[in-house]
């Protein structure tokens, strides 16, 4: 049953169905049903249910977080139902497939059993995650097909991928624990044969990224003197107003590293480059795409 009346204007509207409310929410011209209130459930009691892009779920208990089944929407009532099997469909990639990395997770009983911990969970998907994993004597970077639907599936308790692709984790850890599965994630990946940069490696790569960012702005100052060159008023003037600070260093960045540079670099990554910019905007000698596309090196 779809809701009967609804302002267009609104993307979002509630439809009560007995002692149910269904609330809805507009795709374009559609109008999808996004969860319920004291739907009926199996048992007689009832609670909410939540729709997950092709299934709904419950709160489950136990071992499981969810109950994955169905509703049924009804003049005078929302009537949820529980699927025959509580399993998500999942196969490792096969032993030719370059998802290395997932398959061999995927098939390691010691990381499977380590996942049904909530906590170690959330440490190793955010590792796996936000880490670049390679193998060992190699420089051969892990990759996966469905990181999150493979995290999920594994668990088996009800979970699906929306509830890791952004990270939102529902446990909270402390410090110690924290370190503790770093720790533990990190033994079963050196067992597997895959490690991540070592700190010697990334900041190698800090500094090579630093030096990028240095010569992408030495560039694109150079360019600027022919701006300088067109007569004021050439363009709409844009009164922008760039923050005028030095290049700005990363996280790992040393200050030491512009003690190395030469003149002009120095003069390059100094608070001159954006002042010469917000010059030639307010004074009508750049487009608004050429100011864009300048102020991408400032950062």
């Amino acid at each position: 049953m779809a809701p009967v009346a609804t302002d267009l204007n609104r993307n979002e509207c509630r439809t009560r169905h007995g002692a149910a409310v269904v609330h809805w929410n507009r795709f374009g011209e559609v109008l999808r049903p996004i969860r319920a209130r004291d739907a009926l459930q199996p048992d007689g009691s009832r609670g909410d249910v939540q729709n997950r892009m092709g299934w709904w779920r419950r709160e489950g208990r136990g071992e499981k977080i969810w109950i994955i089944g169905d509703v049924d929407i009804r003049t005078g009532d929302v009537v949820f139902s529980d699927a025959a099997s509580q399993d998500l469909n999942y196969e490792p990639p096969l032993a030719d497939s370059s998802d290395r990395l997932e398959r061999d997770l995927a098939l390691h009983r010691p990381f499977v059993d380590a996942l049904a911990n909530g906590k170690f969970a959330a440490v190793a998907h955010g590792m796996l995650l936000h880490l670049d994993w390679m193998r060992i004597g190699s420089r051969e970077i892990g990759t996966f097909d469905s990181l999150h639907h493979m995290i999920a599936c594994l668990r088996n308790k009800g979970e699906d991928y929306l509830d890791y692709k952004f990270g939102d984790y529902p446990v909270k850890l402390t410090d110690a624990e924290r370190i503790v599965y770093i720790q533990r994630m990190r033994g079963i990946m050196r067992s597997l044969g895959w490690r991540t940069y070592t700190a010697d490696e990334l900041k190698a790569w800090m500094r090579e990224d630093f030096r990028a960012r240095v010569k992408r702005r030495i560039e694109a100052w150079r360019r600027l003197d022919d701006y300088e060159m067109r007569p004021a008023g050439s363009h709409d003037v844009l009164a922008k107003t760039p923050f005028v600070v030095d290049m700005p260093l990363n996280e790992g960045d040393e200050a030491e590293w512009l003690d190395a540079l030469g003149h002009e670099e120095r003069i390059a990554v100094s608070s001159q480059f954006p002042q010469r910019l917000k010059d030639l905007a307010n004074s009508g000698r750049l487009t608004a795409d050429e100011f864009e596309e300048l102020s991408q090196h400032l950062i």
